[in-house]
């Protein structure tokens, strides 16, 4: 059998994050931040503050992986876009 993706060496795994020049609506931050995230629509950019992790917005990305990801909830009966 071979693996696509070996397993990590490191002990955490991070994502780089950027540092936007933003303020925090609700609780007034100045150091939100933008980064990649997977959630169950699927892969994201987000802009999120780190102090109260509020989520400012959230644009659909494709996977950085370069394949296409389908969540697993698009494929229940009844579910909508």
């Amino acid at each position: 059998m071979t693996m696509l993706f070996g397993r990590p060496e490191e002990t955490e795994l991070s994502v780089p994050r950027t540092r936007l020049d933003e303020t925090c609506p609700r609780c007034g931050g100045g150091d939100v931040e933008g980064y990649p995230m997977l959630d169950l629509r699927g892969w994201c950019l987000v802009a999120r503050c780190p102090g109260c992790l509020h989520v400012l917005r959230r644009e659909p990305s494709p996977t950085p992986f370069g394949f296409t990801y389908v969540p697993f909830s698009a494929h229940l009966r009844g579910a909508g876009g």
